[in-house]
């Protein structure tokens, strides 16, 4: 009888011999630095109820997450990051007054990624989160850290960018727009940013599922009873979620988001939002040298007091990864960079090989702690993806990490 031979599952890799030798001591070296830095280990669970995972993305991992029925009855997931984990542990055993909270973390996540069999699925994270401080000084704290981290390990010529999702916010609050029009328009950042989309094409998007519409229905009931660009909606629905607890006396937050998005039968105006987005686009154009880009950010937001807050923000953190030993030579400010919309707040960060494959990121995600449950505490992390962090240590650069001559 001939046995079927069993592959391995698409996007899942073995690694041995020699490729596990550097990643295991990469990782080693890196948690020895966190921990010198003030960081304690800590070691979550490979699964977790799938509630924490989409409330904390507001939707976004749904897709991307595996998932099933435990033997008990609840909907689990293997874990696809750490933060969410991180932050229900600090809701459960810390608390607020035991802050600030540091901690970094190591291990396997998991991220279904349709299409390309290609691309890893499960993959190694090292990171680390800080919880319960505010302002610049946390935020460089944590650039910092990620950034000296990879010199640990022997890697050099990474760069540093950083963007800023708050001020995108307060841009588009100058504006008298819906909520869901202003999550529409963050939802093209990307496309306005890299020119495939401007500001006229966005607003007749926008008019074509009714968020600009002359008619006196809502939004939401207009693409829902004319199967118009479902996906806009829901991703409206998910983006609304993102701060909401799970129910509220009974019904849930996706009940009272639909009625929320019924209520608004008043469409958004298309000439305002289409200078909104036409504000937004000049924006998230502006990428380069720290003081170039903070002078030209300012005039475009002329007008908007908490935007240039927001700038001086960066001023300061520019500042402070300066006096940390982070030349402006290695920075780059993005004002268009996105990294997960529903999910941060503030600045923003990502770490880039000197071919400009990413290594890892993070930023301020000052609204999580509330949206998992727990009081207003802020917090940033930030994690590596260690594959590719391995995949760009060159053979001397490696032989630096191992301490050899």
């Amino acid at each position: 009888m001939t046995r079927r031979r069993i592959n391995r599952l698409p996007g899942m890799a073995d690694v041995m011999g020699r490729d596990h030798e550097v990643l295991s001591e990469a990782v080693g070296t890196l948690k020895s630095f966190l921990g010198e830095a003030g960081y304690s280990p800590i070691d979550t669970p490979l699964l977790e109820e799938t509630e924490l995972f989409v409330r904390k993305s507001g939707g976004e991992l749904t897709s991307r997450l595996y998932t099933f029925t435990e033997p008990g009855g609840r909907r689990v997931s293997l874990r696809p990051e750490f933060t969410s984990s991180v932050i229900r542990y600090f809701i459960d055993v810390v608390g607020p007054d035991a802050t600030p909270f540091r901690c970094y973390y190591s291990g396997p996540v998991f991220r279904y990624e349709p299409g390309d069999a290609s691309k890893l699925r499960q993959f190694t994270q090292v990171g680390a989160e800080l919880v319960g401080a505010p302002g610049a000084e946390a935020d460089a704290e944590m650039l910092a850290v990620a950034w000296n981290g990879l010199r640990q390990i022997g890697l050099d010529g990474h760069r540093l960018r950083i963007g800023h999702l708050g001020a995108i916010h307060d841009l588009l609050d100058r504006y008298t727009l819906s909520e869901p029009a202003k999550l529409f328009a963050i939802g093209h950042l990307q496309e306005l940013k890299d020119g495939s989309l401007d500001a006229v094409g966005l607003r007749q998007r926008a008019e074509g599922i009714g968020l600009l519409s002359e008619s006196n229905r809502s939004p939401l009931h207009a693409a829902e009873s004319e199967g118009i660009d479902e996906a806009v909606v829901g991703f409206i629905k998910e983006a609304l979620s993102a701060s909401m607890p799970s129910s509220f006396g009974g019904r849930t937050a996706e009940e009272i988001i639909t009625r929320m998005l019924r209520k608004a039968r008043r469409p958004d105006d298309g000439a305002i939002f289409e200078e909104a987005a036409e504000a937004v686009s000049r924006l998230v154009r502006l990428e380069g040298a720290p003081e170039y880009v903070i002078e030209a950010a300012n005039r475009v937001a002329e007008g908007v007091p908490t935007c240039r807050g927001h700038f001086r923000g960066l001023e300061s953190l520019v500042e402070a990864l300066t006096r940390k030993g982070i030349g402006e030579s290695d920075l780059v400010l993005d004002m268009g960079m996105v990294r997960g919309i529903a999910y941060y707040t503030g600045a923003i960060f990502e770490i880039t090989a000197a071919d400009g494959r990413s290594l890892g990121g993070g930023g301020r995600y000052d609204g999580l702690v509330r949206a998992l449950g727990g009081d207003d505490v802020p917090a940033l992390g930030f994690a590596y993806s260690m594959d590719r962090v391995v995949g760009s240590l060159s053979e001397p650069t490696q032989s630096r990490a191992r301490g050899s001559p």
